[in-house]
């Protein structure tokens, strides 16, 4: 099991896209209320077969995952000063630098002030991480190794191998 998959960040929280075009395509009314009707009578269901979750239209569901993605180009940045610090040595070997030291970074198990800021930015890491997959996985995207393994299997198929 990852560490990912131990969190409880976003515990069952799932995220569903919803298209509001009903709106958009005035076809005739009657066409109109179908619609309705039957986006209401998914929504239900979903409800009823997922666990609690965010109902996002589509436009934002991409915007929180750009922003997402940004915010974690910053932090992967922050990482590397982060544990710069978390590893820093003494300057010197007399009490008071080894106590700062250890203050700043690691006293036997326990964190410092700095080790304890780079474990919060890769926390704030991993839980980005999982948004953004999860809010992906909702847009109906599919990741690069779900590609190249349709495209394996595609190529496979056409070659008679399968």
């Amino acid at each position: 099991m990852t560490e990912a998959e131990r969190s409880s960040w976003l515990g069952d929280l799932g995220f569903y896209i919803t298209d509001d075009r009903v709106a958009e395509n005035r076809v005739t009314e009657n066409v109109n209320r179908a619609k309705v009707a039957e986006i209401a009578t998914n929504d239900q269901v979903q409800q009823a077969a997922h666990a609690p979750g965010f109902r996002l239209d589509r436009d934002h569901a991409e915007r929180m995952v750009q922003k997402a993605k940004e915010v974690l180009e910053h932090l992967r940045n922050d990482q590397t000063i982060t544990q710069s610090l978390e590893r820093m040595r003494s300057a010197a070997e007399d009490p008071v630098s080894m106590g700062f030291t250890k203050a700043a970074t690691w006293n036997g198990d326990q964190p410092g002030a700095f080790a304890y800021g780079a474990g919060h930015v890769r926390l704030e890491m991993l839980y980005l991480k999982e948004l953004v997959k999860r809010l992906e996985k909702a847009l109906g995207r599919t990741t690069e190794n779900d590609q190249e393994s349709g495209e394996a299997l595609k190529g496979s198929v056409q070659e008679g191998a399968v």
